[in-house]
């Protein structure tokens, strides 16, 4: 692999698997609060990952203003798709934390 894709790549991993368990300690336990856990979480991974491409299109050259070119609107779309491109690398992370909180629960079975 790429070293150039190795960091981002564990990184990208590690966040999917470390997001739903900070969520997780503010939101109540159940099965309802589970489901609110893995949108909250795939959108706060989501966020992350396209501020990140926002970041590396800027180290690599591209100026602000150029980048302001396509809008506000623009810029959600292009950066949320690619936020959303890298789900093939944090998203089983995340289901594989959100499959393990359950099992720490204290007040609500399971």
């Amino acid at each position: 692999m790429n070293d150039g894709l190795l960091l981002p790549a564990l990184t990208l991993g590690l966040l999917g698997w470390l997001v739903p368990k900070l969520w997780s300690m503010v939101l109540p336990e159940g099965f309802k609060a589970l489901l609110l856990n893995a949108l909250l979480s795939a959108i706060t991974v989501t966020t992350i990952t396209s501020l990140f491409f926002i970041w590396a299109y800027w180290n690599a050259g591209v100026t602000i203003g150029r980048l302001l070119d396509q809008g506000l609107i623009g810029n959600i779309v292009y950066f949320g798709r690619l936020g959303l491109s890298a789900a093939i690398i944090w998203a089983p992370m995340a289901g594989i934390s959100l499959l393990g909180l359950p099992r720490l629960w204290v007040r609500t079975p399971w």
